[in-house]
């Protein structure tokens, strides 16, 4: 008789895999996170856009590539105990997706921005305060912050993860945000606080999406002779 897996013990071996390849896809992501904030530069007006090109763009690729991994594995964050993060860690979740989701569109912005700082510098100057654009940066901006201030709290209380995990998730991403936005809008040299968000958030995310890859594997699937 040829050998068959156990139809529920090769289910809970799939998703084995599933969970530590999130896990490593989260870990990659939050390293990523903090590599694409060191390099993107402290200002963008068309004379530093101009002036920090390559690491403008190079920049905003990271940070693409780092959310598309991050949101690859939120979903197994929560699918790790969603009875233990109860109704605050689904809409931490929810919201933290929507807003990574939302960021990773508007990086690409990084792309167009040197062409429209060599033709255009008013259109460049002018592209941020237009309304749509207020108001998808600003739904943007409040749902990573919300969503990883909630999806943060819920993992510290629930111990799904190592609770320092939490805390730094909870508190890297407003910091990673509000320093962000001052050193545009009021210092450069403010730029490290954008940094020290970035490290917090990041190596929170890391540490859960390492806590999912290191996981021992799933006993090998039963088999009948």
């Amino acid at each position: 008789m040829e050998d068959q897996i156990a139809p529920a013990a090769y289910r809970e071996h799939q998703l084995g895999g599933l969970v530590r390849g999130a896990g490593m896809a989260l870990a990659v992501g939050g390293l990523l996170f903090v590599a694409a904030t060191v390099l993107h530069p402290s200002q963008e007006t068309p004379t530093t856009i101009l002036e920090t090109e390559p690491r403008l763009v190079g920049s905003h690729a990271v940070y693409i590539v780092a959310y598309v991994l991050i949101l690859f594995g939120l979903p197994a964050v929560y699918a790790m105990k969603p009875e233990d993060l109860g109704r605050s860690g689904l809409i931490g979740f929810l919201t933290t997706f929507t807003g990574t989701a939302l960021l990773a569109i508007s990086s690409q912005f990084g792309f167009i921005a040197p062409v429209l700082a060599q033709d255009a510098p008013r259109t460049l100057d002018q592209i941020p305060l237009y309304e749509p654009v207020v108001v998808f940066n600003g739904i943007a901006a409040v749902s990573f912050m919300a969503g990883f201030v909630m999806l943060g709290s819920a993992l510290t209380t629930s111990r799904v993860f190592p609770r320092l995990s939490g805390i730094l998730i909870a508190v890297g991403a407003p910091l990673h945000l509000v320093g962000f936005g001052i050193a545009q809008l009021v210092s450069p040299p403010l730029w490290f606080v954008a940094v020290l968000g970035s490290v917090a958030l990041g190596s929170g995310l890391a540490w859960c999406g390492y806590s999912m890859w290191a996981e021992k594997d799933s006993p090998p699937p039963s088999q009948d002779a």
